[in-house]
């Protein structure tokens, strides 16, 4: 009687259990990162929702500017409320042109030696006491509008040689002050020059 030889080894069966190793990894990965940002959101103390953009749209003309604010048919106020009546823009603040007077000059002037007192002595001459007349060619709101201004001239006929002075004045208001000369004889002319005016 014939009796087969018994097979050394079945055949393996094949393994299943790395898959559901790896299944059961990749799924304790995805809950530990789910986790992670749930905390993280909670840490920042700002959970960002699931919503769309917030609006930035402006009731402006411009989505730049804020109110108050020029709307089409009048304004919108800081408040969100609109008011319907219309108002005007206040001109813009322009600064009035002043033009500086012209300069004056010893032109604009006649000068004249007024004697105020005069005494002779014969053939040693005489005293004789002067004080200027001014009198300016232009109006008299021209002249203020110069402020204080002074003015130098000469005095001819003393003796001893010319004599230098100054006054000032404010429009027509004029301070001056009397020369006291010593003239040869009677007959000696007095004469004025104006040599120049200053306003500074």
């Amino acid at each position: 009687m014939y009796i087969p030889p018994e097979p050394s080894a079945y055949p393996a069966k094949p393994r299943r259990w790395p898959w559901f190793l790896g299944t059961a990894i990749a799924v304790a990965a995805l809950s530990t990162t789910l986790v992670l940002v749930l905390l993280g959101n909670e840490r920042d103390g700002n959970p960002k929702p699931v919503s769309a953009a917030k609006s930035t749209s402006s009731p402006c003309k411009s989505p730049d500017l804020k109110p108050p604010c020029q709307g089409v048919n009048g304004w919108v106020l800081a408040d969100g409320s609109y008011e319907s009546t219309t108002r005007t823009t206040p001109p813009a603040y322009v600064a009035p042109t002043t033009t500086s007077p012209p300069p004056l000059t010893p032109a604009d002037f006649t000068l004249e030696p007024k004697t105020y007192s005069k005494q002779c002595f014969g053939s040693a001459g005489c005293v004789v006491v002067v004080e200027p007349a001014v009198s300016y060619k232009g109006t008299a709101d021209a002249m203020l509008s110069h402020g204080t201004c002074s003015m130098t001239y000469d005095i001819t006929g003393d003796k001893s040689g010319t004599i230098t002075d100054t006054l000032s004045f404010v429009g027509t208001s004029v301070t001056m002050h009397r020369s006291v000369l010593s003239t040869s004889s009677s007959k000696t002319k007095v004469a004025i020059k104006i040599v120049s005016v200053s306003c500074p």
